[in-house]
């Protein structure tokens, strides 16, 4: 066999590159799958944690307010006004006629769940009028470095601020000291909010 192919180099070129080719493909096809699976998955498990949480807070009963942790308190209790507010067609002014606790809480709640993804995200995926009331929550029911974190975020992305440029470092930084800043203290950093929560709710 290896006598007959070295009788014919370019054969064996083409076969050769024919196979590394179909590897190629193969490898390039695996790794699509995969991360389509992991992304259906996670889509999954996203819509599972949703509907759960709809399913808890459906009512605000003031045992489960004060058993649950603050962080989870804070997206449930957003869920609730977030279902009260879809049965409204008009909901950028239902949120507008929502009491201030109301809006304070509910505009935390998506702080909570977007900066998952990021300090960065946050800003990205809001604007007017939920991005100025964020700011308000954060000020009033987190305070400290979070605050200081956020304000200084959240100027650089209002457009309306000239006074503010804005970087890729600069934003890489505020995501990855936001990141470090809350982990595995989720919820000592809102039990200010939690006590907010069981005081208006």
């Amino acid at each position: 066999m290896f006598a007959y192919f070295s009788e014919y180099p370019l054969q064996l070129a083409v076969l050769v590159a024919a196979l590394l080719l179909c590897v190629f493909v193969w490898s390039k096809a695996l790794r699509a799958a995969k991360k389509h699976t992991a992304a259906k998955t996670k889509l999954i498990a996203t819509l599972e944690y949703e509907k759960k949480l709809r399913a808890d807070f459906a009512t605000l009963e003031r045992d489960r307010l004060a058993q649950t942790p603050p962080e989870r308190l804070i997206e449930g209790v957003c869920c609730h006004i977030q279902m009260a507010l879809e049965k409204i067609p008009a909901m950028a002014e239902a949120f507008t006629a929502l009491e201030e606790h109301e809006r304070l809480i509910y505009a935390l709640g998506y702080v909570v769940q977007d900066t998952r993804k990021g300090l960065s995200h946050f800003f990205r995926a809001n604007g007017k009028p939920l991005a100025p009331v964020a700011f308000r929550a954060v000020e009033q029911l987190v305070g400290g470095e979070y605050a200081a974190l956020f304000h200084s975020a959240y100027n650089a992305f209002d457009e309306s601020n000239e006074a503010f440029s804005i970087s890729k470092e600069q934003v890489e930084a505020w995501d990855a000291a936001f990141e470090a800043l809350l982990r595995g203290r989720e919820d000592q950093i809102y039990t200010e909010a939690k006590d907010y929560i069981i005081a208006h709710f």
